[in-house]
């Protein structure tokens, strides 16, 4: 089932509706987040397209998708983990009010040093014949919401609503009911009803039997709960995971040993993290490598690189297999290391907020012995090889660094800060001024921060100033840079809360950028009446040339055009209300006079709401 060489998932696939649905409400999680990767997520969501390509030339499309999208998605994430872009894009501005971050809370633990790591889509689909009939796919995945391509995992598990309610959805809902009461805006029965997600009805994978939802919540006593649940005792034991140092211990390693018998023990890790732990650490382990150089050759040679992709090659999959019997195995897959922080280790509680997907099933099917015989061989040319310990790897002691720019770190995160939007001195530009707390900034360390559409970086104050913005670059986002004795230690960006105190219009100044003629209004409307794009068209979609539109006879009763806005006010009146939007968000000199001629023909169908 996790074979690299044919069991491979296309993220962009698990995100189209299934045929005759349409997405009414997607809810995904991340650590940390790239937006240009989730600019991309629209384009799968909206036109059934996967997610390959620059999201430079394909501009028209997403920002039509994002349209559609901005009531539909919500993606929570850790505050400060949003990926530094190489540049701003102006379409980040319709991705902010998607966006919830979250600060990381341990409750009776230490927050500076947890993190907010799941990594899941809940996402629901409506019938386009019947509203009332509803699908459910949730994606358990221990990859983050970027390009990276490092080998990960991931599950998928569809879903029906019936009449009978489902006892293992209440752990679900309650994920998510505690993820909404935090954020602190609105909470999950708004978004989705909660008697309905109880009703859903998951389809399992093949050879599994039964599926449970684990995560951290908070217990009675204050403090996170394991996001596993492994019998006492078991048959053998495997543990994959990219990271299982917390410092220079590995407490949760330990733990996990008392679940498995000496020699029935396998630790599949990063050869780097397992020199670094050493070999008394590793003790009662069997332990393999991730073979890093085989998969660079593989990856480097069957995907595009792209300008956005992560090139580092490397193990990122968590994955805890146990043999409980001689018949049943069961998995443990999703956002969680190895770690203290994420598991505990049996007399300390975890710190991370963490989802885990628990499936039983058939052991000749998902038993540790069939994941070997995948994963290793004895010419060592498999996905991992056999650990060979390096005796000039040594640990090196920054304990007392790492925790001053962690605590640093939460400092920025977890306080509020205020991005006022005033009146510039001349027409349409704007001034921003940020208001916040005081940080205590350790000695040797500075903090200086920007907004990310503008790169003008004022040393850290309590009251700042950027001048001359357009409406374009008026953006939440804010760009930390922290630096320890002049060198750049970490970035962070953080979303603010925006204040405004002037009328400002950022998506009608995005869609002036994106259309500035005749001919690209033409090509968006076009665009629009598709009834099924192809990739093609989302690529078309974009065009660079300038200038009218060559000839007012595609206006006429015989054009395409008019055909296709009668179809449209026959089957899909919706599409009248985004063309009716869009007249009012663009400059009124681009639309041309013969298209207005026609509109006010199909303008008394749009939908009144």
């Amino acid at each position: 089932m996790l074979s690299p060489n044919k069991n491979r998932l296309d993220y962009g696939e698990q995100l189209i509706p299934p045929k005759g649905f349409a997405l009414s409400r997607a809810i995904a999680t991340s650590f940390s987040l790239d937006l240009n990767t989730l600019l991309t997520v629209p384009i799968a969501m909206c036109f059934g397209q996967t997610l390959e390509g620059d999201v430079e030339d394909m501009r028209v499309a997403l920002f039509e998708a994002l349209t559609q999208l901005e009531d539909k998605l919500t993606v929570f994430y850790q505050q400060g983990n949003i990926k530094l872009p190489v540049k701003f894009n102006s379409l980040f501005g319709l991705l902010e009010p998607c966006l919830q971050p979250v600060v990381p809370d341990a409750g009776s633990g230490n927050s500076v040093f947890s993190s907010f790591h799941p990594k899941i889509w809940l996402l629901r689909f409506e019938s386009l014949d019947d509203p009332e009939t509803t699908k459910y796919r949730l994606i358990v995945l221990s990859r983050n919401l970027t390009f990276d391509r490092s080998w990960d995992l991931a599950a998928v598990l569809e879903g029906d609503t019936k009449k009978r309610r489902h006892r293992a959805n209440l752990s679900l809902i309650h994920f998510f009911e505690e993820l909404y009461a935090n954020s602190g805006n609105i909470s999950f029965n708004e978004v989705i009803a909660p008697e309905e997600l109880a009703r859903v009805h998951w389809r399992l994978p093949d050879n599994i039997r039964s599926a449970e939802f684990l995560s951290t919540l908070f217990g009675d006593n204050g403090s996170r709960q394991p996001p596993i649940s492994l019998n006492a005792e078991n048959q053998a034991l495997m543990v994959v995971s990219p990271f299982i140092r917390s410092g220079q211990t590995a407490s949760a390693l330990e733990w996990l040993k008392t679940f498995a018998p000496d020699q029935k023990r396998f630790l599949f890790s990063r050869a780097e993290e397992l020199n670094l732990l050493g070999k008394e650490k590793l003790k009662g382990w069997t332990c393999y490598a991730f073979n890093e150089l085989l998969v660079d050759a593989e990856e480097l040679e069957e995907m595009e690189v792209s300008s956005f992709a992560e090139h580092d090659l490397s193990l990122h999959g968590k994955l805890i297999v146990a043999d409980e019997t001689d018949c049943v195995s069961s998995w443990h897959l999703g956002s969680a290391n190895a770690t203290q922080a994420a598991l505990g280790d049996g007399s300390a509680a975890p710190r991370n907020t963490e989802f885990m997907l628990k499936l039983v099933g058939d052991k000749e099917k998902i038993g540790i012995e069939m994941l070997k015989q995948q994963w290793t061989n004895e010419s060592n040319t498999g996905l991992f090889v056999e650990f060979e310990p390096s005796d000039d790897m040594e640990m090196v002691d920054n304990e007392a660094t790492e925790k001053a720019l962690r605590k640093l770190e939460y400092d920025i995160i977890q306080a509020d800060w205020y991005l006022t939007v005033n009146e510039g001195m001349s027409d349409k530009v704007f001034d921003l001024e940020l208001t916040g707390p005081c940080i205590d900034i350790p000695n040797n360390h500075s903090v200086q921060v920007t907004t990310l559409s503008v790169v003008q970086f004022r040393a850290l104050a309590e009251n700042l100033q950027w001048h001359h913005l357009k409406a374009s670059q008026i953006s939440a986002l804010l760009h930390f840079e922290i630096s320890m004795n002049g060198n750049v230690m970490k970035n962070l960006v953080v979303q603010s809360e925006l204040v405004l105190n002037c009328e400002i219009e950022r998506k009608r100044a995005i869609t002036s950028e994106i259309m500035t003629n005749s001919a690209q209004f033409m090509r968006y409307i076009a665009f629009l009446l598709q009834v099924e794009p192809t990739k093609q068209d989302l690529f078309n979609s974009t065009v660079h040339h300038t200038g009218q539109v060559d000839t007012p006879a595609i206006f006429d009763k015989n054009s395409v055009l008019f055909e296709k806005l009668m179809r449209a006010t026959a089957t899909e009146p919706e599409l009248l209300t985004r063309i009716h939007k869009l007249q009012s968000r663009v400059e009124q000199s681009i639309i041309p006079v013969e298209f207005k001629a026609l509109w006010q023909v199909f303008s008394r169908f749009v939908p009144q709401k």
